[in-house]
């Protein structure tokens, strides 16, 4: 467009000594058709006045992100299992099957005392530490030891290959004590569709061991949430079909209050998770 412009130009820049100011004015006249009409391709190729958005590598916006929500950052906990929660935002979590990558899904890495791997060419597998492969927005770790530790969490593709640019959130903690000075047992039991308490209460940051038991011939689970609305999860237990039991282990909030705890698959069975 550019150079059509320029030849129209040059054919009219001719010297002529009679024409001079109507060639004047037939060079300016193209040179603001020349800027019109390129406007009109830029504002066509971009939708009017809309900018360019860039986007990640792999298709990812830039609005991709994973948080851990508990434990906090420089938070103090008590030894024994120690639960990760975390939030993210614009991935969904699928299971890792073989399939290919797909922009946009993928699966989680939580690391314990684990450098962040980076080779966007291999699995994301720290070469020290622990690692844990899951598509669960909470993960326990048990047995943690008194002293200080670090906890991390990265986005990974369905080959279990970083996000790239790197998607990952990692808090350093504090653990103190041992798992016996604030450890609580809770028992629940699922029957006819119901649990067989609308209570639990448990003491501010303990090292919760639960032991469910489900006596109905239906899958059940044991979740809790900040409340019934269920913006942020504190703990998912692993649905089970019974008649079986399965023990959980996770850490309670340290902030007291009531929050809340349901069946995931039968949400009408529910109540009241009490911190204190």
């Amino acid at each position: 467009m550019v150079h059509t412009c320029e030849k129209y130009i040059t054919l009219v820049s001719i010297p002529c000594p009679r024409m001079t100011g109507l060639a004047r004015l037939l060079i300016v006249t193209l040179m603001i058709g020349c800027v019109a009409l390129f406007s009109g391709a830029v504002a066509q190729e971009y939708g009017g006045d809309q900018t360019p958005v860039p986007t990640m590598a792999g298709g990812e916006t830039n609005e991709t992100n994973v948080t851990i929500t508990s434990p906090e950052v420089n938070a103090s906990i008590p030894a024994g299992n120690v639960t990760v929660s975390v939030n993210v935002t614009n991935f969904t979590l699928v299971e890792p099957t073989g399939q290919p990558n797909v922009p946009g899904e993928g699966h989680l890495h939580y690391y314990l005392d684990a450098p962040i791997p980076t080779n966007a060419s291999e699995p994301a597998i720290p070469p020290t530490g622990g690692y844990v492969i899951s598509t669960n927005l909470t993960h326990t770790w048990e047995n943690v030891t008194a002293g200080e530790h670090n906890f991390s969490v990265q986005l990974v593709n369905n080959d279990h290959t970083p996000l790239i640019p790197l998607v990952f959130a990692t808090v350093n903690v504090t653990v103190d004590g041992n798992a016996t000075e604030n450890a609580t047992t809770v028992n629940i039991t699922a029957q006819d569709i119901a649990f067989d308490t609308e209570t639990i209460t448990v003491p501010a940051g303990a090292n919760v061991t639960m032991v469910f038991n489900n006596m109905d011939s239906v899958p059940h689970n044991v979740a809790i949430y900040d409340s019934s609305l269920r913006s942020e999860e504190i703990f998912v237990g692993d649905i089970i079909t019974g008649p079986a039991e399965i023990t959980y282990n996770f850490t309670a909030p340290s902030e007291p209050g009531t929050y809340y705890f349901q069946c995931d698959v039968h949400p009408s069975m529910n109540g009241d998770f009490i911190v204190e």
